[in-house]
C-alpha cells in the first residue's frame, strides 16, 4: 500500500471501522506495525498505531532517523515502541468539554517506552537515556512535529511524549517538555 511515497519504510495496512467524514474523522487511516529500517531490521509497534497515512509518514521517518541512532547509541538495536495512544475520538486530555484532541483524526501519537533487543526500557522520563539524549529527543521531536507535550508541560504527559501533526503557523509550534535542570521549552 503507497502511503505518501513512504512505504518502503513501513509496514501498514489499511484501518478498518475508523470515520472518514464527522468530528473524528481521519484522511486515509492506515495502522502502523513496524518501521523498516534497513539490512531487514524493523521496529514494532505495540500495539499498531492508527494514524492517518501522512501522520504515519512522519512517524516512521521519526523512528528511522532519529529514534533508531538515538536509543542504539545506548549500546543495543531498538526493536519494539510501545504506542501509549494513537486514534482516539475523544476531547483534548480526556476532559469532558474540551476542544476534540488531534488523536481524533489520526493527527497524533504519544511515545511509551522503547525496547531494546536486550530487553533493556528506555523511557522519556530517563530510564536507559542519558540527558544528552532525552536533549536529543526532544530537539528532534521540535523539530518535526507541531506539538510536543512530554513531563513537566501540562500533568497529562507525566508518562509519556505526545507528538502531533496539527498545523501551527511558522515558529508558533508548542514544545513542552521539562528536562531535569529546568529545560522545559
Amino acid at each position: 500500500m503507497a502511503c505518501d511515497g513512504a512505504a518502503a519504510h513501513m509496514v501498514v495496512k489499511p484501518a478498518v471501522r475508523v470515520p472518514m467524514a464527522g468530528t473524528c474523522a481521519v484522511a486515509r487511516p492506515v495502522q502502523l506495525e513496524a518501521v523498516l529500517i534497513g539490512d531487514n531490521r524493523r521496529v514494532t509497534l505495540s500495539p499498531a498505531a492508527v494514524l492517518s497515512c501522512s501522520t504515519a509518514a512522519a512517524i516512521a521517518a521519526w523512528v528511522r532517523d532519529d529514534l533508531v541512532p538515538i536509543a542504539d547509541a545506548t549500546g543495543s538495536p531498538l526493536t519494539a515502541i510501545a504506542v501509549a495512544d494513537s486514534y482516539n475520538c475523544r476531547p483534548r486530555n480526556r476532559q469532558a468539554g474540551a476542544k476534540p484532541s488531534a488523536h481524533g483524526n489520526g493527527l497524533a501519537f504519544d511515545l511509551g517506552p522503547m525496547t531494546l533487543a536486550n530487553k533493556r526500557s528506555l523511557t522519556i522520563r530517563g530510564e536507559g537515556l542519558t540527558i544528552a539524549a532525552r536533549q536529543l529527543l526532544k530537539a528532534s521531536a521540535c523539530r518535526r512535529f507541531g506539538t510536543v507535550l512530554g513531563p513537566g508541560s501540562d500533568g497529562y504527559h507525566e508518562d509519556h511524549l505526545h507528538v502531533d501533526l496539527i498545523a501551527r503557523r511558522p515558529g508558533r509550534g508548542i514544545c513542552q517538555w521539562t528536562l531535569p535542570g529546568g529545560d522545559k521549552n
